[in-house]
């Protein structure tokens, strides 16, 4: 009787850690690629090699431990999760979420609307927020194209983001403000705000996507999300400048938590929202891959001329040495969004008149280039994104790989400064373990 299934069947743990949340939804994006192709279980077996991952790095539940067959079991539940997770995706995508189970009063008789008015008594909007007597549901407005914005627009624009309590959205955005409905928060969205969500994880990337598309429909222009991308690295800055004892998982971590929210939040986006031409999901990754493009060249200050003032030479040092943080910073988001495979998008080439070149093309010239530069912070970013090609790369890349990995090592020697140096180090490390079993089966 103990090992019968219909008696002890263990189910998945309900809390994971912050690393094992990233791991798993890391891992989202191939899963549903698979799901839309046509090899039959693909995208189970998929899901079965991620749970063999997960087994591999974090090792089995305590709740599971002890019990008969508990590895099989627990691998078809991670099958479940994935299936579970990108269903509900799809569903709200498609305006297919399901009906939510109601208070008692939804299954009372027809008539009880004549004993409570709704002109009388709050009603329960389908965002989850109390709508004063007065208020109605705003309508969700769909995008139009961009010469057809116009103020008409700005006043209906209150597009509401899914289910989220009043008190995550007011500590999110308006802290010292209470917050009448999401549609208010939908129509002033800023930069901060953006920046906040980004970094809020009461806030599920459906939600994110809405309030992005909400300052992308009151902000027209044909590079819309410039702004957004601007308040993506914000955030990572923030999080990055964190003091380290509040930190629980590595900046490389921390980084790809943060881009994998936006590559997330980009699949909501509806074939009206452009970006330099690109519509639809790809428009993001697109925004992401235009900004990684100007960043990674690096152009230091002109010096200071005689005649300056020891505080305008100080504010140049300090100007200086942020230019220097931000473009080590621009290098990691490149590498962590190449990980995540957002910049091997191919969009439709008709739509914007010429040939994309693939990401691969664009971080490899980058990282041969970088090591070649005169200025040690270029190398610093260049060995950070060839990493990343390490671990996207095939095998018989190695002896080329391991050639150019030789060539920053011997740039590493050449560091002035210390914590650039303690960087490189650290990077320099990991690439050389991940040269070495490249080509094999490793976990993430």
């Amino acid at each position: 009787m103990d090992n019968d299934l219909r008696v002890s069947k263990p189910r998945l743990p309900k809390a994971y850690t912050d690393e094992q949340l990233v791991f798993l939804r890391s891992h989202i994006s191939g899963f549903e690629t698979r799901t839309r192709g046509h090899v039959r279980g693909d995208a189970k077996k998929f899901a079965l090699e991620r749970a063999n991952d997960f087994l591999a790095r974090f090792g089995l539940p305590e709740e599971l431990q002890g019990i008969e067959d508990a590895e099989p079991r627990f691998r078809e539940q991670i099958y479940n999760w994935y299936k579970n997770t990108v269903g509900r995706a799809r569903r709200k995508l498609e305006g297919r979420t399901r009906p939510k189970k109601t208070a008692s009063h939804d299954h009372a008789p027809l008539n009880t609307q004549t004993l409570h008015p709704a002109s009388a008594t709050p009603s329960i909007g389908e965002n989850g927020l109390t709508w004063g007597p007065a208020v109605t549901t705003p309508p969700t407005v769909q995008y139009t194209a961009q010469n057809e914005t116009t103020a008409q627009n700005a006043e209906a624009s209150s597009q509401i983001p899914p289910a989220q309590s009043a008190g995550q959205m007011q500590f999110s955005f308006q802290s010292n403000v209470p917050v009448a409905s999401s549609s208010t928060i939908a129509l002033n969205v800023t930069p901060a705000a953006l920046r906040d969500a980004f970094l809020t994880h009461g806030i599920d990337t459906a939600t994110l996507s809405s309030l992005i598309q909400s300052y992308v429909l009151s902000h027209p222009s044909p590079t819309p999300l410039d702004t957004v991308v601007s308040s993506l690295f914000e955030a990572i800055s923030s999080l990055l400048s964190a003091p380290s004892s509040s930190r629980t998982v590595s900046f490389t971590d921390l980084i790809s938590n943060v881009v994998r929210r936006f590559l997330d939040a980009c699949s909501y986006f509806p074939s009206s929202l452009l970006h330099a031409g690109v519509s639809g999901p790809l428009a993001g990754p697109r925004a992401l891959q235009m900004a990684l493009r100007k960043s990674s060249v690096w152009s230091p200050l002109s010096s200071s001329s005689g005649h300056a003032s020891l505080a305008d030479e100080m504010e140049r040092i300090a100007a200086d040495r942020q230019r220097r943080k931000d473009h080590i910073q621009w290098a990691q988001i490149h590498a962590a969004a190449l990980e995540l495979g957002m910049l091997s998008f191919r969009p439709n080439t008709s739509e914007i008149g010429y040939a994309v070149p693939s990401s691969q093309t664009f971080s490899e010239m980058m990282a041969r280039d970088a090591v070649w530069e005169a200025d040690e912070v270029e190398w610093v970013a260049g060995i950070i994104v060839f990493r990343a090609l390490i671990r996207t790369g095939s095998a018989n890349r190695k002896v080329e790989y391991e050639q150019l990995l030789a060539t920053y090592e011997r740039r590493w020697k050449e560091i002035k400064d210390e914590a650039r140096q303690a960087l490189v180090t650290e990077v320099l490390l990991g690439a050389r373990e991940d040269l070495a079993h490249l080509g094999e089966t490793r976990v993430p």
